[in-house]
């Protein structure tokens, strides 16, 4: 090879060179560009999708905090803060990097309603859980009558068919100090009871009340062999305790419980704007 032949290889090979370099450096380029971009968007707006996740992470974070404290058996709130505050000091320094400030204030545990979200104010009507085909585990505790509505406006969960279909219900409600439970099918009642003090423990499935009184509350015998969704209705109406496992129609296990609530104080500061959420997180939670 000559060396004009060789120049003209030289030559092609360093322009390949600048080419892929100009090529390299445009697209870092572009990167910084739109990293710097979104930084800055990210410091003036902290989008619905990102506080939706730290909602979800939250409830998360508050329902393990809530499980880690009942290890022992009993509850153990030094547990439950300790780990709150791990979780909080981990969340705040992530969206620290992101050039805003965070912070978490939470409440004691509270008192849990039967309505969607465990508050006094919540959604009074809604699905506990849905597509059922078997319940092998169905417990309240009303702690306190003195929490419940009277007769006319009383506390109801009922399992209903896909269709609508009423197939069982029970009414709770305070009378005189007491806790009155009532038990119908979609025509008649069949059958009431009342508590012996203004607490009472209803095992449903397994058809007792309070560890040792025999009570047929039907509900096994209405809902065998077939696929219902269990609702609560005016669940503001009462407070209490739940658990509740089974399978779905599909074959999926749930499992689920409400013991309190716990209500996280979320604010998110940028430099010009503040977003405050209250939120309630009902505890222990579980897989539904």
């Amino acid at each position: 090879m000559n060396a004009d032949d060789d120049s003209a290889q030289m030559l092609l090979i360093a322009g390949f060179a600048i080419g892929v370099s100009i090529a390299v450096f445009t697209v870092m380029l572009n990167n910084i560009i739109y990293a710097s971009n979104m930084a800055s968007e990210s410091s003036i707006e902290t989008s619905p999708f990102e506080i939706g996740n730290v909602l979800k992470l939250t409830s998360q974070a508050y329902e393990n905090a809530y499980n880690s404290a009942m290890n022992a058996g009993t509850f153990d709130s030094n547990v439950f803060m300790d780990y709150q505050s791990s979780y909080e000091n981990q969340l705040v320094k992530m969206f620290a990097f992101s050039g805003k400030r965070l912070t978490i204030e939470n409440s004691t545990l509270i008192d849990a309603y039967f309505s969607k979200n465990g508050m006094i104010n919540g959604m009074p009507n809604w699905t506990l859980i849905s597509n059922v085909n078997f319940t092998d585990t169905f417990i309240l505790e009303i702690p306190k009558a003195s929490k419940l509505s009277n007769n006319s406006s009383c506390l109801r969960f009922e399992a209903v068919e896909t269709n609508g279909s009423m197939l069982w219900a029970m009414d709770i409600y305070d009378s005189g100090g007491y806790v009155n439970v009532r038990v119908m099918d979609n025509n008649s009642t069949l059958g009431n009871t009342t508590s012996a003090s203004g607490y009472v423990y209803l095992n449903i499935t397994g058809n007792y009340i309070d560890g040792t009184s025999y009570f047929n509350f039907h509900f096994n015998d209405l809902t065998s062999s077939h696929v219902y969704h269990i609702n609560v209705i005016n669940g503001t109406a009462g407070a209490g305790i739940f658990r509740l496992s089974g399978n779905h129609v599909d074959g999926h296990s749930f499992n689920i419980a409400r013991h309190a609530v716990v209500l996280a104080n979320i604010s998110v500061v940028s430099f010009d704007k503040k977003m405050f959420i209250s939120y309630p997180i009902p505890v222990p939670g579980g897989i539904a």
